[in-house]
């Protein structure tokens, strides 16, 4: 219980934006990862089969339109 306490010290010692930062770590740490679907795990190969008609390297491709940006 000491180690609850101490942290409470501190908190309340906290600016209100550090107050924030840490009320989005607790809500992080606090949050349940929500299950899978089936639908998740197979849609690697969705994404794979929509890519099998391209030719060439997609990561070139990518690497293209991002230097046509700048």
């Amino acid at each position: 219980m000491r180690l609850k306490q101490r942290l409470i010290k501190e908190i309340e010692q906290l600016q209100p934006m550090e107050l924030m930062i840490v009320q989005n770590f607790v809500q992080t740490l606090t949050r349940h990862p929500q299950p899978q679907t089936q639908g998740k795990r197979t849609g690697y190969l969705d994404t794979r089969k929509a890519l099998a008609a391209c030719q060439g390297n997609l990561s070139d491709d990518i690497m293209k339109e991002r230097e046509e940006r700048i």
